[in-house]
């Protein structure tokens, strides 16, 4: 009877032992899957595929479900010209690569260039990427001066003039250049105050003799020297 029991109870242990070394045996392929695919999107105009084919080489070698995300993300953002990339799974053996490259907004103390958003970021050889935009001043002033660009050149929308240079001196003095030649003097402080009366000035009679223009100097309280060349 005893004997009778066990067999009885071999018999339905059997096809769950053979369905459990199956779900072992698959998950072991799975998990052991190489990756076989890599997908890349994005619009990007300064990257260097090829070096990014090498950096992410080395972190796609590991089975599919092993491949450390967060390091391939990291080696690929390495590339100064990548701001951002997403590195996702997609089953059954693909790793997807969003990049998302820096979209060049100014040349920064002639070193590094601004992105988009008055971030920097250091290419090789950044002045061979020509902006319209020179920013010269100190780390800790630069998003005042970022906010400071993005002002006056909505004004010059306005008023039909072009900030193509920016220089905050040693001293705190703000110094601009319109149309790549005039170059406006601000001062330290009131800056408002002085751009609304250069704003004046530049709208009633300025512009007309812009072409003679070298320097308007507004660092004085109520008033404005202008130099011709």
């Amino acid at each position: 009877m005893l004997l009778r029991l066990l067999l009885i109870g071999l018999k339905g242990f059997l096809p769950l032992a053979f369905l459990l070394a199956l779900m072992f045996y698959w998950l072991h392929l799975t998990l052991a899957r190489p990756v076989g695919q890599v997908e890349i999107f994005g619009e990007v105009r300064h990257t260097n595929l090829q070096a990014l084919q090498e950096n992410a080489l080395p972190w796609l070698e590991a089975p599919f479900w092993q491949v450390d995300l967060a390091g391939l993300q990291a080696a690929l953002e390495a590339d100064p010209w990548l701001r951002h990339v997403e590195v996702t799974r997609r089953w059954p053996d693909t790793v997807h690569l969003q990049l998302h490259e820096q979209r060049v907004w100014a040349t920064w103390n002639d070193r590094s260039l601004l992105n988009d958003a008055g971030e920097p970021f250091y290419p090789p050889n950044p002045l061979d990427f020509p902006t319209g935009r020179l920013l010269y001043v100190e780390q800790e002033n630069l998003q005042d001066a970022v906010a400071l660009w993005r002002s006056v050149e909505a004004l010059g929308g306005r008023y039909q003039f072009i900030l193509t240079r920016m220089q905050l001196e040693p001293r705190g003095a703000w110094q601009l250049e319109l149309n790549g030649a005039v170059r406006v003097l601000m001062g330290r402080d009131n800056i408002e105050g002085r751009m609304n009366r250069f704003l004046w000035a530049w709208q009633t009679w300025l512009h007309e003799q812009q072409a003679e223009l070298k320097q308007v100097d507004l660092r004085y309280p109520n008033g404005l020297t202008v130099t011709r060349y």
